[in-house]
């Protein structure tokens, strides 16, 4: 085999294997993760508010079976602070029904970094 052919196949390995793969940890995967661990935190220690969805967003991203959607929301804290925040949540298609633009839903925010939010799953009451 010459060199010629073997660089040209590093060369091709390259920019269809490795560079696809390192760019979708650095834009997908990693960021999910930092904000589910955030996400965690904030659900322990975080205030209560409602917030406005201002924008949902589908990505390429699937957890579960479920497609990650990139959900914004406007909120106002107990400064009474207007803060815009997004965060990435697997949500089933059911559940993006009741998370369009426009509707209000509960959130929590951590007092110290209000742009740190999680979303409240809020539990099903049943009455007698």
């Amino acid at each position: 085999m010459s060199n010629t052919f073997i660089i040209t196949m590093v060369i091709i390995a390259l920019v269809f294997g490795v560079f696809p793969m390192a760019r979708f940890l650095y834009t997908n995967f990693i960021p999910y993760l930092k904000d589910s661990f955030s996400q965690d935190a904030v659900l322990k220690n975080g205030m209560v508010t409602d917030a406005e969805i201002v924008n949902t967003i589908q990505t390429s991203s699937w957890d579960g079976n479920k497609p990650v959607y990139k959900l914004t929301f406007r909120f106002k804290t107990k400064e009474d602070d207007l803060v815009e925040s997004t965060i990435m949540k697997p949500l089933t298609f059911k559940e993006i029904e009741t998370l369009k633009e426009g509707y209000i839903t509960t959130i929590k925010y951590d007092p110290e970094n209000p742009n740190k939010i999680a979303l409240v799953d809020n539990p099903l009451i049943l009455v007698d």
